[in-house]
């Protein structure tokens, strides 16, 4: 059992729209969130091979002097001066797990649980602009909740562990950068989006699944050499939207489907070398998953 607290003070202060060399505006944005937590864990052996894992946490959070305020910066004249009130909550948050271990080389898990996130400040009070594309904040963004299970098992037998695990997440109030406008021309909420930009808005999505199977591998080779492998795919799809309905059946932007990794450990004295191979499949970048970001592969070493 514990307690955690968290307090959280951020302000961006910038300038922006960028006309005739130089800044015209200044923004100052910002707010406070504070996060206080109480959790309990209790681990039990229901019998020699298995064993019971049950969680809780209680949260209370808070949400104060949020802020937006828009000047002009050759007269100081006021264009925006935002105060948004006050929010708070309460969040439970239980957990449960189960281990079963019917031999030495097998270890099968079960696990559920809820949990909840609120919004960053970032995502409450700061719009920002990439290139032509216009994200607006929302401070009227509700709290993601999230259900969670997950099947597992591991298998090890000399050398070689081979790990399995199965996951199911069902999102509700998920926040994302949704379009809601195209250039040229000028719009409520994102303002002016020059001709082939996007105006964008952080929203609630009513509801995500994101499903998919993990695979994993680790050999010891030798003494000094351990190679390893692990793949994954992760199907994450919007399932209903009341104020994007047209992404319903859309992939969630930047989640590939697919990645891998490939790697290995040598030891050779006082050294040890660690290069890894990583692929990371093809993912959309945007909502309306139009702007496709193709297969990634990267490779490292660590010495």
């Amino acid at each position: 059992a514990g307690l955690d607290l968290r307090r959280v003070r951020g302000e961006t202060r910038e300038h922006f729209l960028f006309n005739a060399g130089a800044f015209a505006r200044e923004r100052i944005a910002g707010g406070t969130q504070e996060f206080a937590g109480l959790f309990a864990l209790h681990e039990r052996a229901l019998a020699p091979d298995w064993r019971l894992t049950l969680g809780a946490r209680l949260d209370a959070w808070s949400e104060t002097d949020g802020h937006r305020r828009e000047t002009d910066r050759s007269t100081a004249a006021v264009l925006r001066d935002d105060h948004y009130a006050d929010r708070d909550g309460r969040e439970f948050s239980p957990s449960a797990g189960l281990v079963w271990t019917p031999a030495k080389e097998w270890r099968l898990r079960a696990a559920a649980q809820q949990a909840f996130r609120r919004p960053t400040l970032n995502e409450l009070y700061r719009p920002f602009r990439v290139g032509n594309v216009i994200t607006e904040a929302n401070a009227a963004l509700d709290t993601e909740h999230v259900t969670s299970v997950e099947l597992g098992a591991d298998h090890t037998r000399g050398a070689l562990a081979i790990g399995f695990a199965a996951f199911w997440n069902e999102l509700r109030n998920a926040v994302a950068n949704v379009t809601i406008a195209r250039g040229p021309g000028t719009f409520p909420i994102v303002g002016f989006v020059p001709a082939g930009g996007t105006g964008r808005q952080r929203l609630n999505l009513d509801r995500l699944r994101v499903r998919g199977l993990e695979l994993s591998a680790e050999w010891r080779a030798t003494r000094a050499l351990t190679l390893n492998a692990a793949c994954l795919y992760n199907g994450a799809t919007v399932q209903r939207s009341a104020l994007a309905p047209a992404l319903a059946g859309k992939r969630l932007a930047q989640v590939p489907r697919h990645s891998a990794a490939l790697g290995a450990e040598w030891r050779a004295g006082k050294l040890t070398l660690t290069p890894r191979v990583r692929v990371i499949g093809r993912q959309f970048e945007d909502d309306e998953n139009q702007l496709i970001l193709g297969t990634v592969a990267i490779a490292d070493l660590g010495a």
